[in-house]
């Protein structure tokens, strides 16, 4: 009812929906002991949210089509260009260095930085309450075989502690893991493994297959391993100006800050210009600040 108050087309399937809807998921709600010390005895759970309306971005192609927006725009657009000093004149940010040696001034500097937020206020000299962790993160991707029924949404598996959903014109699986404990924090953003572990692959798998019962037992597995920034404190964005005069930030999405940025952007965008536009979203500004309170949250979890 909460999701339908906020205008999302969200329905309850009971088993038999589900298994008319998607007949390759299993509506098994038993708890799914990855470490095999349990044996597991499949059960019918009673009900599943359906979002009619979900789906998932290609974040590849979204952030070309952004780069490729940007500069239809006049932007300019700088890739592998180290940051290495914030330009400072009293206590006013007014511009970076980069690794090699070029200066760009500028009425505000904006830390986009994800987990190399921390490296980057450190250089500005601004010290932040929060705590903002480079946390690795890891996903499988499995061959999605013709004999698997179709079709297969994306699927929030909180029994087994997975999501997974289809890609690659649907010939591909992509899984992750909703489970804290697989999340690492790293020191060094720079050193992290890019590479999946092999016991997160061969622990996910079985839980893949516990959802999709019809998927072969064979194939080959792999994985990729990627960073996000962790506010530890309340799993939130901190967005906007900071006490330092002409320097602004925007770290600490948690996980969920793909499909939050374009609000999250266009917020910011007012802060330092003072436009609106008829499209953003209507979130107080100060909602995200710097300076607030954190804000209460049951479960720190990326779910959002």
């Amino acid at each position: 009812e909460r999701l339908r108050g906020e205008g999302v087309d969200a329905v309850v399937l009971d088993a038999g929906m589900l298994r008319d809807r998607f007949p390759g998921l299993s509506a098994c709600g038993v708890p799914f002991d990855l470490s095999g010390e349990t044996e597991h005895e499949c059960a019918d759970h009673d009900a599943f949210i359906f979002e009619d309306e979900g789906g998932y971005f290609d974040p590849v192609a979204a952030c070309g089509d952004l780069v490729d927006a940007a500069r239809n725009a006049g932007v300019e657009i700088s890739f592998r260009s180290e940051v290495t000093a914030i330009a400072r004149k009293g206590d006013r940010v007014v511009g970076i260095e980069l690794a090699d040696g070029t200066a760009i001034s500028a009425e505000t500097v904006v830390n986009a930085a994800g987990p190399w937020c921390n490296r980057i206020n450190a250089m500005a000299g601004l010290e932040l309450s929060w705590e903002l962790v480079p946390t690795r993160v890891q996903v499988m991707y499995r061959e999605l075989p013709p004999e698997v029924p179709r079709p297969i949404p994306v699927v929030a598996d909180s029994v087994s502690g997975i999501y997974l959903r289809p890609e690659s014109a649907d010939q591909q699986l992509v899984v992750g893991s909703v489970l804290e404990e697989d999340e690492r924090e790293e020191t060094d953003p720079d050193t992290y493994n890019p590479n999946a572990d092999r016991v997160f692959l061969d622990t996910k798998i079985h839980a893949l297959h516990h959802r999709l019962p019809d998927l072969p037992h064979r194939g080959l597995l792999s994985g990729i391993a990627g960073l996000y920034t962790v506010n530890r404190v309340d799993v939130h964005p901190l967005l906007g100006p900071t006490a330092l005069d002409g320097y602004a930030v925007i770290n600490g999405f948690s996980g969920h800050g793909f499909k939050e940025s374009l609000m999250c952007a266009g917020m910011l965008a007012t802060i330092l210009t003072g436009e609106t536009f008829a499209d953003d979203a209507d979130v107080p500004l100060d909602f995200f600040s710097v300076e607030r309170e954190p804000l209460v949250v049951k479960e720190k979890n990326v779910l959002a």
